[in-house]
């Protein structure tokens, strides 16, 4: 994250993607820049992947939590699907995440106040969050 974010620098983060290529994925990780100065890419800030088709609930999630050790209600989830419902999927499967949808991509208004919500203890699909940053 920009200037080191030290505010996160203890977050684990991991990706979780259904899509059929994983591989083009993977390229696009590894080549999205985060701090060209720096030559950070996604990539360089992602310590767990889940990245093949399948679902997300009961697929990536549990397998992140195995690899991770971290438990559901620690995890915040940030999702821009607009063809399904993923959102939905891991509050049902995975009680205690933190969904926040963002069907328009993910801004920084969105991070932040996923971060206040998940601080806050609220869990579940926030739908709320999407209202306090219009």
């Amino acid at each position: 994250l920009p200037g080191g974010a030290p505010r996160l620098s203890s977050a684990t983060v991991a990706v979780a993607s259904s899509t059929t290529e994983p591989a083009y994925a993977a390229t696009c990780l590894e080549n999205l820049p985060v701090s060209p100065e720096r030559g950070e890419t996604v990539a360089d800030l992602v310590d767990h992947r889940q990245i093949y088709p399948g679902s997300k609930g009961r697929q990536h999630f549990p397998a992140l939590q195995r690899e991770t050790g971290v438990p559901f209600d620690q995890m915040l989830f940030f999702d821009d699907c607009t063809y399904g419902d993923n959102c939905g999927d891991v509050a049902r499967s995975c009680p205690g995440v933190a969904c926040v949808r963002t069907p328009h991509g993910l801004t920084e208004a969105l991070f932040d106040a996923g971060l206040a919500a998940f601080a806050r203890g609220e869990r579940g699909v926030l739908d709320a969050v999407k209202d306090a940053v219009k």
